[in-house]
């Protein structure tokens, strides 16, 4: 479960109040290892962990594809990751932070060989209607979200097949990676998938979309800078502020 019910008194500024039974969100860090070495802990909500793992090694660059997984075991808040070859995970790290909260911000060291690598095909059209579905699909799933306020929700949708898989998670990237794992581990083809996020597109966010050559990420909420200029760098295709009937489809930045 990744809700838990609390107990509270609501207050009211005209000197009343109520007991009430309500439930929160739960998060827990999840420590993944690979090769019996500590490489991240997750501050996340605890399920769908191996899709969460593979997903986040995945879009963090430690590996290709899921055939370089050779064995995956879930543990209580542990994850242990075995690879088909050696990884220097100090070098990996360097510069980063071991510990992901929820809020974690775009890795400083993206180097510019790396985005001019990282090229997508942008999607001229936008399907207007095809969004719309898909965020509104995305609030009705966001159950937890509805009752305790406190997580964030993706889900991956393939080009004329359908929604083959839905997260919830505390943290909006923890909730990307789980449905970029999902889809890794289904052999899906990223090129013709739209991601869609409850949480702000930054710029890891949109890299994360990168990675997997994901062409289209939509979210309800707004873009930042950063994510725009990853997407103008790697060809990423974004849409923001999908609400009612409108929504934002990002062009290009204004020159400085």
């Amino acid at each position: 479960m990744i809700q838990r019910g609390v107990n509270l008194r609501r207050l009211s500024l005209d000197g009343t109040s109520e007991l009430r039974e309500d439930v929160v969100a739960r998060d827990a860090p999840v420590c993944i290892f690979v090769n019996d070495e500590p490489f991240r802990t997750l501050i996340a909500s605890p399920e769908m962990l191996e899709e969460l793992a593979i997903g986040h090694l995945f879009t963090e660059g430690v590996i290709s594809n899921h055939g370089d997984v050779k064995s995956l075991t879930v543990k209580p808040l542990r994850i242990d990751v075995t690879l088909r070859f050696s990884v220097d995970l100090n070098e990996v790290l360097l510069g980063k932070s071991r510990l992901l909260t929820t809020a974690c911000g775009l890795d400083s060291r993206i180097q510019d060989a790396e985005l001019k690598r990282l090229k997508v095909s942008p999607v001229e059209n936008v399907d207007a209607s095809l969004v719309s579905e898909l965020i509104r699909t995305l609030n009705e799933r966001s159950k937890v979200f509805r009752k305790t306020g406190g997580t964030h929700s993706a889900l991956l949708y393939v080009e004329g097949k359908d929604i083959i898989c839905f997260a919830e998670d505390v943290g909006r990237h923890n909730a990307l990676d789980k449905v970029i794992g999902y889809g890794l581990r289904a052999g899906v083809d990223f090129s013709k998938c739209t991601l869609v996020s409850s949480g702000r597109l930054s710029g890891e966010m949109v890299l994360k979309a990168a990675r997997a050559s994901i062409p289209l990420i939509c979210s309800v909420s707004a873009p930042l800078l950063s994510g725009l200029k990853i997407a103008e760098e790697t060809g990423v295709t974004v849409v923001g502020f999908v609400r009612g009937r409108r929504m934002n489809h990002y062009l290009e930045l204004d020159q400085d």
